[in-house]
């Protein structure tokens, strides 16, 4: 055992140079060579909207969840964090960092020339109307360079510019041993939220893989959030990525449950009044592990279902790179003999999660877009979240 404090590596840089890819990458790499890493990206811990004018970008969210999921790492035994999101001044550098004691941060800059640059970011597919913004942001932290070091991408993989960064970083995470105290021990309860005068609503969508949940989830959540009504949005898997995962725990139920139980109270101070959740779950057992992480909420479960054929046809196309660019997407580039493997066996988690009558209400999902799917859950919900 060892106090030595834990490496914690930022990937920052202008939207659309690869942070993202590049810290799913390293996290990758340490993780199959057996190094126990978390990885985060800043946007997954900031979905609170519409966000206030002071703080547009609601980097305050993001640092205090920030906050509130290190200890949870920390029980886990990770060796290094890997950590992406964009910043333009050091003062935000800071209001992070020190939300994670007991780490040694690396701050690297991904660096793109502007017409690599706007070629990914269209390329990208995503908010394409912004790319003359990351242009200009890529300019800005091109004058001030406060980084503790640059890396070009230009012309190279993801690999080839993961290896440079590591090499860069003087051998990055370098010497890492396990904390010796964890900031909380194994098995303890997640802070919990306050539960104020009511109880917020809380909508969990589950399903098979590649059923649509986080592309439905992240719909309901832009359907309903507006001048009159804050709310927030959780997709399990970007808050659970620590690996290799305890062996009596492999999908990480127990990090993910508790990380969501520690973000709640965040995004209540902001405002929020209902949360929107998208997740896997396959047992009775491990969805009360997550009510039991989120006091004071009131919980509906909805199961999204597809027939087999609309399943396969879902999972080849996400194996083409359809759909949005989540990280752990485990389906992206592969090729179609494992993708069909992978569509058999959704079909049976499918039925599994049928057998087991998961859901307090199952919505079919053939046939139908993505905006339908999102309203007819709010329909069948009774106009969820129906707050007063």
């Amino acid at each position: 055992m060892s106090d030595r404090p834990v490496p914690f590596l930022w990937l920052c840089g202008p939207s659309g140079v690869g942070k993202s890819t590049v810290a799913w990458e390293i996290f990758s790499q340490l993780s199959r060579a057996g190094i126990k890493t978390a990885y985060l990206d800043a946007d997954q811990l900031g979905l609170c909207y519409p966000a206030p004018a002071h703080d547009p970008d609601n980097h305050q969210v993001k640092a205090r969840n920030l906050a509130a999921v290190w200890p949870t790492f920390q029980a886990a035994r990770v060796q290094c964090l890997v950590f992406s999101g964009g910043v333009v001044t050091p003062h935000l550098v800071r209001a992070y960092a020190d939300q994670v004691p007991g780490t040694t941060l690396t701050l690297c800059r991904l660096h793109a020339s502007p017409d690599t640059l706007r070629e990914r970011y269209l390329r990208r597919g995503y908010r394409t109307d912004l790319v003359d913004r990351s242009l200009d942001e890529a300019d800005a932290l091109d004058r001030d360079n406060f980084a503790d070091l640059r890396v070009d991408t230009d012309g190279l993989s993801v690999p080839q510019v993961a290896r440079l960064v590591l090499e860069q970083a003087g051998g990055w995470p370098g010497r890492t041993d396990t904390p010796a105290t964890p900031a909380t021990a194994p098995g303890q309860a997640a802070p919990t939220a306050g539960t104020g005068t009511g109880r917020a609503p809380l909508l969990w969508l589950c399903g098979a893989p590649a059923v649509g949940k986080s592309t439905v989830g992240y719909e309901v959540f832009t359907q309903i959030r507006g001048p009159h009504l804050r709310a927030a949005y959780v997709d399990l898997n970007q808050i659970g990525f620590c690996r290799p995962p305890a062996h009596d725990d492999p999908d990480n139920h127990r990090v993910k449950a508790r990380n969501l139980g520690a973000m709640w109270p965040t995004f209540q101070a902001a405002g929020a009044r209902c949360l929107i959740v998208t997740g896997r779950v396959n047992h009775h057992d491990t969805v009360r592990t997550y009510a039991d992480a989120v006091p004071g909420t009131v919980l509906t479960l909805c199961r999204l279902r597809a027939g087999r054929d609309q399943l396969t046809t879902r999972i080849l196309q996400r194996g083409r790179g359809a759909g949005p660019a989540i990280m752990g997407d485990e389906l992206k580039g592969q090729p179609a003999e494992s993708l069909h493997r992978f569509a058999d066996q959704a079909a049976r988690d499918a039925d599994e999660l049928e057998s087991n009558n998961i859901g307090d209400l199952c919505v079919d999902t053939d046939n139908r877009s993505v905006q339908e799917v999102a309203q007819l859950i709010r329909t069948q919900t009774g106009g969820w979240p129906d707050l007063p």
